[in-house]
């Protein structure tokens, strides 16, 4: 599913109830935009959507802001207005771009595909069958969802038009692959953490014996460079006896902890204690958090790390590095063979990342940023490390040892460059210009509001809070 597909049908599915009626005769529409009816069940829509962007915005500005109460919400200002005018004033705009797009797919001869259309109403049945009654008390018809997920799906077709390979913009595969390659980075690493037993910071010792067995690591790696597959075996071996090192570490802080009492005959029996329960989970969280961190995780710089529609930026507002690929083999197969007999295949590049480049914009907060493994490690991946070259970086909390290797040995359309990710790639790079390009088409329309429509379905009647509808 692509961006704007996705987003409207998150947002969709989300229960909004209110105190709505049935639309009256002369606010059945809320306004007519270059000959295109928008209905007061998708402006609806689009003031909901708004009223989220809003309190995100909010939010941002003021943590301590209590946006789940409406009345706090219609107080603040935003952008020099007030909180009610904004909300109309954003909700014109995604009544605009619906236009916009309707627009240009009829000028480029742009239908839905049969199978979209099959989507599409599937979709639209799913969502009545679990909030039909809500959505009709705030005055949302099932002909309205449909609508707006049409075009979002339309939206998405006249995008891939204009920024598909050998499309309108002259977009090139080589070009797409060029991108990929020097915003992503292949990376496999192991992070020892520098914590004790019980999960307390190591003190100096501690962390300079931490460093000395990081540094005889990374000495064993370094004897193999020349041949990187050898390297990453033998860190797969090395991570393998660190975790095993902090489960026994774990275990024997746990031991400590441990009392001794009686039973009922007055014999002596061990008895662990609350704390050395919960440090024994711990271990073992620990060991399998090690473990999975160095398992199977290819990303992409894809679809879920832009921002595409207000529905997705209300949905959160930290900036990620990296996003899911399901299409890379990342975990292992079991096989049976002729004999019967089962076998275990581990995937290639099990243990290898893709790490995307992190990409933020002015109004984005360093502490809303996360960073893979780490910022310091991050930064050296990018910055600093060189192809086949396997180092080690202190950071505050972890000593790691880093293997970066070349990421165009796997741009092949059996792993990383799927057309999937040919398309997330193209979603990355081109969002913004395809957003633009809309923004034009929007200035552009002429708008008739209905002004007492536009009155009558105020954001702030719909209860946000409640997953029940009220008359």
């Amino acid at each position: 599913m692509f961006k704007w597909k996705k987003a409207a049908a998150t947002l969709l599915a989300a229960a909004v109830t209110g105190s709505f009626v049935a639309c009256g005769e002369s606010t059945a529409n809320a306004m007519t935009i270059d000959g295109i009816q928008i209905k007061a069940g998708m402006y609806i829509y689009y003031s909901y959507n708004a009223y989220l962007q809003l309190t995100q915005d909010l939010k941002a500005q003021n943590s301590e802001l209590d946006v789940t109460d409406n009345k706090v919400v219609k107080e603040q200002k935003m952008d020099g207005v007030s909180a009610e005018t904004w909300i109309q004033n954003k909700a014109l705009e995604y009544c605009k771009q619906y236009a916009a797009v309707e627009k240009k797919a009829d000028e480029l001869g742009i239908e839905l595909k049969s199978d979209d259309k099959n989507d599409i109403n599937d979709k639209v049945e799913t969502f009545w069958d679990n909030s039909g009654e809500i959505y009709e008390k705030n005055g949302i018809s099932k002909e309205s969802v449909k609508a707006i997920l049409e075009n979002t799906y339309l939206t998405d077709e006249v995008f891939m038009h204009y920024y598909e390979v050998d499309g309108e913009e002259g977009v090139t595969e080589d070009g797409l692959k060029e991108f990929y390659e020097e915003n992503n980075a292949r990376v496999q690493y192991i992070q020892f953490d520098l914590k004790d037993g019980k999960g307390d910071d190591l003190d100096d010792a501690g962390k300079a014996d931490m460093k000395k067995m990081v540094e005889d690591y990374l000495g064993e790696v370094q004897a193999l460079k020349g041949d990187e597959d050898a390297m990453e075996d033998k860190m797969d071996d090395i991570q393998t006896e660190y975790n095993a090192y902090v489960t026994s570490i774990s275990e024997e802080a746990a031991a400590e902890t441990a009392t001794s009492a009686t039973d009922a005959d007055g014999n002596e029996i061990a008895a662990t204690t609350t704390e050395a329960a919960e440090t024994t989970a711990a271990a073992e969280t620990t060991t399998t958090a090690a473990a999975e961190d160095s398992a199977a995780e290819t990303t992409t710089a894809g679809e879920e790390s832009a921002e595409t529609t207000a529905a997705e930026e209300s949905s959160s507002d930290e900036t990620t590095t990296t996003t899911g690929n399901d299409t890379a083999e990342t975990t292992a197969e079991a096989e049976t063979t002729e004999s019967g007999e089962t076998t275990t295949t581990t995937a290639p590049y099990a243990n290898e990342k893709i790490i995307a480049k992190v990409t933020t914009d002015s109004d984005t907060k360093e502490e809303d940023v996360t960073y893979t493994p780490s910022k310091k490690a991050y930064d050296f991946i990018f910055n600093d490390a060189e192809l086949g070259v396997p180092a080690m970086v202190e950071d505050d909390n972890a000593y790691y040892i880093i293997l970066r290797r070349d990421i165009k040995e796997r741009m092949t359309d059996d792993d990383l460059w799927t057309e999937d990710n040919m398309n997330s790639v193209i979603y990355t790079e081109y969002q913004k210009d395809f957003e633009d390009m809309r923004d034009k088409w929007c200035d552009d329309l002429n708008v008739e509001k209905n002004d007492r429509a536009i009155k009558r379905y105020d954001a702030f009647k719909i209860d946000m809070n409640s997953s029940s509808a009220s008359n």
